[in-house]
C-alpha cells in the first residue's frame, strides 16, 4: 500500500525518519508520544551488551530523544536527548511508558527500577517515584503510560496484571484491574491510551487483546483475538485512538498494525510501505562504497520496507498523521490520512 481507500478511509504512505544509532537515531525504540507544540520524543530501551548473563542490564543507549519531524522526507531534525543509562535518579535502566502532561513534561517508566523519572522539556529530572511491591502504588514492572485532560497518569502495572492512576505528583488514586482472562482483567498489559471521551484502552498483552474501559475502569468493549488472521493480534504491544474514534494497534509478533473502526470492526492493517531509505540512513550509507555497491546487488527490497516488531503508536492529530515505531528497523514511518480523498479517473 503506498494510498489505499479502505472502508471510506484513504491513507497515504508518507515517509520513515530515523536510523538506528545515538544521537540522530534509536535503540530498540519502545514508546512515542507528541507535545503541545507537535514535537516528537522517542523512548529507547537500549541495547544490552553482555551477552554471557541471563539478565543483562546494560542497556547502552536506553534516553528520551527529542525530534521535530516535519511534514516530509528530508525535514526531520534531531534536538537533543537526555535520560541515560543508570540506577542513580534521572537515569533508566529498561525504560518502557511515555507520556507528556499539559505542561510539557515527559514521564517515563522504568520497568527494571519499579519507577516513574519526571523530566522537564529540557531533560532535567524534576521528580520520582515507585518502589516494587504490589499494594497501593507499587509496581512490578511499570510499562505504558497515559495522561488524562486533568493530569493525572495511568499506569500500566505490567506484572500486577492491573493499571493504576496518579495525581501528576505521584499521589496514588485508584487502581483497576486484576489477573485473568475475562471482562476488565489482565495477563501481563503494556500499552495504553485515552481517547477524546476519556475512555481507556489498554493492550492486554498475553491475552492478545485491546480492551476500552470506562474512566473508572469498567470494562467496555474489546478488540481482536489471538492470531494471525484479519484483525487477529499476536501479543499487541500499544495502541492508539484518531479523532474520529479509529483504533490503531500494534501487532507486535504478526510485524504490523491493525486498525478498528469504534464499534471494534477490523478494516485494514498496515505492513509497511518504506520504499526508501530515511535521510539519516542514507547520509551513512553514501558515505561507506562497499555498502553502495552491495545494496546494488540486491534484486528485491520488499523485506526492508516491511514493518518489523513495531513497538508503539501514536497519532499527530494536527496533521492527521498515523505514526508507527518500527522498532527493528530502528525508523518511524508515517502514514497520512486524507480527508475528502477523490479516487483518480482512470484514462480510457
Amino acid at each position: 500500500m503506498v494510498t489505499r481507500t479502505v472502508a471510506g478511509r484513504t491513507y497515504d504512505f508518507s515517509h520513515a525518519m530515523g536510523r538506528g544509532g545515538v544521537g540522530a537515531g534509536f535503540n530498540s525504540g519502545n514508546a512515542l508520544a507528541f507535545s503541545s507544540d507537535n514535537l516528537v520524543y522517542v523512548l529507547s530501551r537500549g541495547g544490552e551488551a553482555i551477552t554471557a548473563v541471563p539478565w543483562d542490564r546494560t542497556a547502552r543507549g536506553a534516553r528520551v530523544t527529542k525530534f521535530d519531524v516535519g511534514l516530509q522526507s528530508g525535514e526531520e531534525e534531531f534536538i537533543k536527548e537526555f535520560g541515560q543509562n543508570g540506577s542513580e535518579r534521572g537515569q533508566l535502566i529498561w525504560p518502557t511508558g511515555l507520556a507528556l502532561d499539559s505542561q510539557d513534561n515527559i514521564y517515563v517508566s522504568d520497568e527494571w527500577m519499579n519507577r516513574v523519572n519526571v523530566y522537564d522539556t529540557e531533560g532535567n529530572l524534576l521528580r520520582d517515584w515507585g518502589t516494587v511491591g504490589t499494594g497501593d502504588g507499587e509496581f512490578d514492572g511499570p510499562s505504558g503510560l497515559a495522561m488524562d485532560a486533568d493530569d493525572n497518569l495511568y499506569v500500566v502495572d505490567s506484572r500486577n496484571h492491573r493499571v493504576q492512576k496518579f495525581s501528576s505528583d505521584g499521589r496514588f488514586l485508584s487502581r483497576f484491574g486484576g489477573p485473568g482472562d475475562g471482562e476488565g482483567q489482565f495477563n501481563t498489559p503494556w500499552g495504553i491510551t485515552l481517547d477524546q471521551d476519556g475512555y481507556i484502552y489498554v493492550v492486554d498483552t498475553n491475552n492478545h487483546r485491546v480492551q476500552k474501559l470506562t474512566a473508572q475502569g469498567e470494562f467496555v468493549a474489546q478488540f481482536g483475538s489471538q492470531g494471525e488472521g484479519r484483525g487477529e493480534l499476536n501479543h499487541p504491544s500499544d495502541v492508539t485512538v484518531d479523532p474520529d474514534g479509529d483504533v490503531y494497534v500494534c501487532d507486535w509478533g504478526n510485524d504490523r498494525v491493525q486498525a478498528y473502526d469504534a464499534s471494534g470492526k477490523f478494516f485494514t492493517s498496515f505492513i509497511g510501505d518504506a520504499q526508501q531509505l530515511t535521510t539519516w540512513s542514507r547520509m551513512i550509507v553514501q558515505t561507506n562504497p562497499e555498502a553502495m555497491k552491495r545494496r546494488r546487488e540486491v534484486k528485491d527490497f520488499r523485506a526492508e520496507w516491511r514493518l518489523r516488531m513495531p513497538r508503539a503508536v501514536a497519532f499527530d492529530v494536527p496533521n492527521n498523521r498515523l505514526l508507527i515505531l518500527d522498532t527493528q528497523r530502528s525508523r518511524i514511518q508515517i502514514y497520512k490520512k486524507l480527508g475528502g480523498y477523490v479516487t483518480p479517473a482512470r484514462n480510457l
